[in-house]
Order: structure tokens, then C-alpha cells, then sequence
């Protein structure tokens, strides 16, 4: 598995690619858990270079998204391959998670973002 983190105006993602199963969650927990103490309100985990997820890979997903809520978070699951998706539909798992393509992600939070940021300089001018 391979993690990266990035930060797109205020929203926290980590970038999931390759294997998510019992020998990387805790790497992931780990760094989940370091991002998370700034509080953010929102994180998003970029899913779409993600091909395999095991049951201790969306064990680690729901302790993830309960740690984030606790401190009034919000987690997005973003650019699930359909496969994946499937497996979280089966289980049920759509009611708990937002699961998101990428382009609604990107119109919904990123140029959104990027909107609300032009808009509070003109208010300032």
C-alpha cells in the first residue's frame, strides 16, 4: 500500500493506492490518527488507485470515520473503483460512509472552496 497526504485549501486527504489489508492498517491508522489531532473538519480518503481493500482495511475505514466524528469531523470516501464500491454496497456500508466520484467531490468541495476564497478577497476590497 501506498499513502500519501495532501491538503487542498482546508480539507485533509490521504491518498490510498495499491493493497489496503491487515499489513497496512496500521500505517494507515497512524497517520490517520496524526492528521486528525489538528481537529479538521473535514478529510477526505482518495480511493481511486485503491484495487484491493480486505475486511481489516474497511475495519480501519469505520474506526477512522468514528475517531473523526468524535471530534465533530466528517470523512469522504472519494473515486471508489466500482468494484470496491460493490463490496461497501453489499455490506451495507453506504448508510454510514459518503462515498463520492471524483468530479463531485472536486465540484462539490474543491471549486467550492476555491469560489468562497475570490469571493471573501472582493468582500475585502
Amino acid at each position: 500500500m501506498e499513502l500519501k497526504l495532501n491538503t487542498i485549501g482546508k480539507i485533509k486527504t490521504i491518498e490510498i493506492a495499491g493493497k489496503f489489508d491487515i499489513e497496512s492498517t496500521e500505517e494507515f491508522e497512524s497517520i490517520f490518527n496524526k492528521l486528525i489531532e489538528s481537529s479538521p473538519n473535514l478529510v477526505s480518503i482518495e480511493m481511486s488507485r485503491l484495487d484491493y481493500i480486505d475486511s481489516s482495511g474497511i475495519g480501519s475505514l469505520i474506526k477512522s470515520l468514528n475517531s473523526l466524528k468524535n471530534k465533530k469531523g466528517k470523512l469522504l470516501l472519494v473515486g471508489m473503483k466500482p468494484m470496491i464500491q460493490n463490496v461497501f454496497k453489499l455490506a451495507k456500508l453506504d448508510m454510514f460512509f459518503e462515498i463520492m466520484n471524483s468530479s463531485d467531490f472536486q465540484s462539490k468541495y474543491i471549486d467550492a472552496d476555491s469560489d468562497s476564497d475570490i469571493d471573501d478577497l472582493l468582500k475585502r476590497n
